[in-house]
């Protein structure tokens, strides 16, 4: 996985240093890419994140964070129920 997020960031170098720039769509797509293979240890942002608005990227890690707790339904949005039936005592 560190992989993939590692050729990203070569390939957005070399197009940055073709004069390419990248649209915002393709920097938020890598910045989700960069957060769904971090570890548990890695807290600061990554560099593919570089750019991308607050906000935006807020919701990125909120998305990812619900994610991985298993809080998302089939469609990949957030289940309250989901939620509460883990941290609920007694839930699933």
């Amino acid at each position: 996985m560190r992989i993939r997020a590692a050729a990203a960031g070569v390939a957005l170098l070399a197009g940055l240093a073709a004069g390419c720039s990248q649209s915002y769509e393709e920097l938020t797509e890598d910045c989700l890419s960069a957060l769904k293979v971090r570890t548990k240890d890695d807290k600061g942002k990554p560099s593919e994140c570089e750019g991308v608005k607050s906000k935006d990227y807020t919701a990125m890690v909120v998305s990812v964070a619900i994610d991985n707790l298993g809080w998302a339904d089939e469609d990949g949005k957030f289940d309250e129920n989901k939620m509460l039936d883990d941290v609920t005592p007694g839930g699933n």
